[in-house]
């Protein structure tokens, strides 16, 4: 079966399954961190900040994550949290809490491309990319 590519990064590529999931596949060493990272926050975090990770493959090649919707701005994303700006975004104490627990790249959370709609709900759909990922792998 072929699957609809959606995208890639430096470390994995996406396609969209055809069942409300997508499947993300590691290109690289980089690309199995990134896995790895996705399927601990997910496991362990209860924000309902993140889209959830439905499976993982042992050796963290395939990540299997519920599919969002893409958002056309960022700025669907400010309106969701009642902020005007970036600036405003990064200051909210959840979404400090989640930067400061998980590693995150605050550069990350403000793009556009690291979110996505599940049931009219802003979350953000690529989060393994960590300062620990980064140090290490790039």
């Amino acid at each position: 079966m072929v699957y609809r590519y959606i995208g890639s990064g430096s470390g994995r590529k996406v396609f969209d399954l055809g069942n409300g999931y997508v499947i993300k596949v590691a290109k690289n060493i980089a690309g199995i961190a990134q896995n790895h990272v996705e399927y601990q926050i997910s496991f362990n975090d209860n924000s309902n900040l993140f889209a959830e990770v439905i499976e993982v493959s042992g050796d963290f090649k395939f990540l299997i994550m519920k599919k969002a919707d893409t958002i056309n701005s960022f700025s669907h994303v400010l309106k969701y949290f009642n902020v005007s700006n970036s600036r405003e975004f990064i200051r909210l104490k959840g979404i400090q809490t989640i930067q400061w627990k998980y590693n995150l790249l605050l550069a990350d959370l403000c793009k556009k491309s690291s979110w996505g709609i599940i049931d009219g709900i802003p979350v953000i759909i690529d989060y393994g990319f960590t300062k620990q990922v980064q140090r290490r792998y790039y």
